[in-house]
């Protein structure tokens, strides 16, 4: 899916540089992952609001991973 988004002169030159430098290898790629940082920083903040650590709440979501995948498929 395509979207047209209009920047700032200071921002196109900061994306355009990221870019040129190989960090991104594209516009789009930037964005995305832009858009990955700031879902990323919501969900720390509503976990932050419920008073529950980012580390410890991942750690779980890979132990229950871990014992669903055990359960359905035996020891890996």
């Amino acid at each position: 899916m395509n979207i047209s988004v209009e920047l700032t002169p200071e921002l196109l030159e900061y994306v355009e540089r990221k870019v040129k430098s190989g960090y991104y290898k594209s516009r789009s790629e930037l964005v995305r992952e832009a858009i990955r940082m700031m879902m990323k920083a919501d969900i720390e903040r509503m976990l932050e609001e419920k008073g529950i650590d980012l580390e410890k709440f991942e750690e779980e979501g890979k132990k229950v991973s871990s014992e669903l995948i055990e359960r359905k498929f035996g020891r890996v």
